[in-house]
């Protein structure tokens, strides 16, 4: 019997383990990958396909900037959902916190919208990311607003559907290189992964919230 009880607590670690791997080996390939935009002489194949658009600064830099704040914001969520952290040093979940926030406001969002307008993907991918790029920015204000109420469930929630907003770019990478396997047109891949990701991450997100409500009540 004590076998049978203890199969949920084995299912949450094994959920547990499976979040934290996605996350972290997510994370080091984008890192990766996007070490090409800054290393000299080494030229990321994005850069190749919009070829057209490098030759103006506003949209060369804008990029740049985006990917580094991106990549300020995924790594400093890196271990946020840890209680462990949250036990022993809050002061460092609060500073995490604190870069995530304004990497979003200060720098993914403003950049995140203006590279939108001339977006791969035509106008699908446009509405795609000004849809992203508000609904990353409005969550995490809505999640700050939470905290500084003290509202910890409401603050939790609302930085959870950031988090997932942010992630989706994981998200995006991983469906856009498993739909090149069956498909040549570039452009709808590049659509559907766009929507797709961010559809999987808001279904996934509103999944654990749900979970997580049911435990508490």
């Amino acid at each position: 019997m004590q076998g049978i009880k203890s199969l949920p607590q084995v299912f949450q670690r094994l959920e547990k383990a499976a979040f934290y791997l996605v996350l972290f080996v997510g994370t080091a390939l984008i890192l990766w990958e996007s070490r090409l935009y800054f290393l000299p002489g080494r030229i990321h194949g994005f850069l190749i396909e919009r070829a057209h658009l490098t030759i103006e600064d506003w949209w060369r830099y804008s990029l740049l900037v985006h990917v580094a704040g991106g990549l300020v914001c995924l790594v400093s969520t890196l271990l946020q959902y840890s209680k462990l952290l949250l036990k022993r040093a809050p002061w460092l979940h609060r500073n995490l916190g604190r870069i995530y926030a304004l990497s979003i406001i200060m720098v993914v969002f403003p950049t995140g919208v203006a590279l939108s307008f001339v977006a791969k993907g035509g106008t699908s991918g446009t509405i795609g990311f000004l849809v992203l790029s508000f609904a990353t920015l409005f969550t995490v204000i809505l999640g700050m607003i939470a905290i500084y109420k003290k509202n910890i469930r409401s603050h939790q929630a609302w930085i959870t559907r950031s988090f997932a907003l942010v992630t989706s770019a994981i998200t995006f990478r991983t469906i856009q290189i498993a739909l090149s396997q069956f498909s040549g047109n570039e452009e709808k891949i590049y659509q559907a992964s766009l929507w797709l990701s961010i559809g999987i991450n808001a279904i996934l997100c509103e999944y654990y919230l749900l979970k997580t409500n049911k435990k508490r009540i």
